[in-house]
């Protein structure tokens, strides 16, 4: 039973910080769906909404409970994990989830509040680290967006309650981090060698921040002309397009984890584009629908990539005890 335990540990340390994407992902397609199922007035596209949202609250749940017990049990890891930007950079996507879970929510706007402030914090110390921490340029990758334009999604998911300008100064960070960080992520992925192949479908990261301040102009100004979210979400339509048709370069992630990095941003533009379609017309809603198909599918992969994962760790696990237990009865 001790070895049992030394390996759940071993887990423990590893796993929470890697599950957050997951709730993430889920949460985006599940708003996606819910927003395109109101315009298309489709009731079985809004069940499955809730069925995604569901999923994504279970899984934050698990997340936060398990980085809990780590806390309580590792907190030198916890302590590793804050002081080390990549490691940082994946508790975002948990806040981010949990705003979108509370601006859906009919009862939700405490969570989304304090997802709100807990992620302008980390904003704030991650911003920090920039100005007095040395980097090396193969550090920086698209996941530090999640951390500084990711705070955008507090202002997308505002619930109306509150003052309006903290959802307003959550924008604004979100802005300065995303034009200050984005041509740096250009110049490593331009000049820099590529990104590992298993780790190529985060470059759709990319394409978050342009959703992110897209939805949240439609939300704070619901009276703006809808050209300023259009540009914005084109933006990030260009260059999910033009990673679709990069298949060879894209294609060697393989079924991977790190495919729970596109759903989010791609499912992000594809709402704004349907919260919009009222007003550009139906090409943006055929967009929207387009780019929502595209998130499923990606959704896809990263399950199939996630029960992999899991039967494969449980697979070891349970060889790895039968041997040792064999071990200690003589048997070997």
């Amino acid at each position: 039973m001790a070895l049992s335990i030394k390996g759940a540990g071993h887990l423990l340390v590893h796993i929470p910080t890697a599950l957050f994407p997951i709730a993430l992902g889920l949460a985006g397609l599940a708003s996606a769906a819910i927003i395109a199922a109101s315009k298309l007035n489709t009731a079985p596209l809004h069940s499955i909404g809730m069925v995604l949202l569901a999923l994504a609250g279970g899984m934050l749940a698990i997340d936060i409970v398990l980085y809990l017990v780590k806390l309580l049990r590792h907190r030198s890891e916890v302590a590793e994990d804050l002081s080390m930007a990549n490691r940082a950079n994946l508790l975002a996507p948990g806040l981010m989830a949990a705003m979108v879970i509370g601006g859906i929510l009919e009862n939700g706007a405490p969570i989304w509040l304090a997802a709100s402030i807990l992620h302008f914090i980390l904003l704030m110390a991650f911003i920090g680290r920039w100005l007095t921490h040395d980097y090396a340029s193969s550090e920086l990758n698209p996941t530090w967006f999640l951390p500084a334009a990711g705070i955008m999604t507090s202002a997308m998911t505002w619930p109306g309650i509150g003052p309006v300008e903290f959802p307003l100064l959550t924008l604004g960070a979100g802005l300065m981090a995303w034009l200050m960080l984005l041509p740096l992520v250009f110049r490593r992925l331009v000049f820099e060698p590529a990104v590992a192949p298993e780790l190529r479908p985060t470059l759709f990261i990319i394409a978050a921040p342009f959703g992110l301040a897209a939805g949240a102009l439609l939300t704070l100004f619901p009276g703006l002309a809808w050209q300023a979210p259009f540009l914005l979400l084109s933006g990030g339509a260009f260059f999910i397009a033009l990673l679709v048709l990069q298949l060879n370069f894209i294609g060697k992630a393989g079924i991977t984890l790190s495919w729970w990095a596109t759903t989010f941003p791609v499912a992000t533009v594809a709402a704004g584009f349907v919260r919009i379609s009222d007003q550009a017309g139906p090409f943006a809603l055929y967009l929207g629908i387009g780019l929502l198909i595209l998130a499923g599918f990606t959704t896809s992969l990263a399950l199939v990539a996630t029960v992999r994962a899991a039967w494969s760790t449980c697979e070891k696990t349970v060889r790895g005890t039968e041997q040792k237990i064999q071990a200690m009865q003589g048997l070997e």
